[in-house]
C-alpha cells in the first residue's frame, strides 16, 4: 500500500513539473514573434526614419535598418 501510495504521489508531481515547463515554453515564444516591425534611418540624417528600405530625402544615401532596444514589460514602467 505504501509502495502505491509513493509512486503516485512521484507520478503527479511530475505530471505537474512537465505542465509547468511547456506553458513556460509557449508564452515566451509568443514573445518573440510580437516585434516584426522594422525602420530605417539615414547614418548622416537620424531625423530621417521610413517604414520600408530606399534612399534619404536629404541626401540620396541608401537608409539602413535601425537597431531597436527591447525592453520587457515588466521593465517599462520602471524610472531611474
Amino acid at each position: 500500500m505504501k509502495k502505491t501510495i509513493i509512486i503516485l504521489a512521484v507520478v503527479l508531481t511530475a505530471g505537474i513539473a512537465a505542465t509547468a515547463q511547456d506553458s513556460t515554453k509557449k508564452s515566451s515564444t509568443h514573445h518573440h514573434k510580437m516585434t516584426t516591425a522594422k525602420k530605417y534611418t539615414c547614418t548622416m540624417h537620424p531625423e530621417v526614419v521610413m517604414d520600408k528600405p530606399g534612399k534619404c530625402p536629404k541626401c540620396g544615401m541608401a537608409l539602413v535598418a535601425m537597431k531597436i532596444k527591447k525592453t520587457s514589460k515588466k521593465m517599462a514602467g520602471m524610472k531611474m
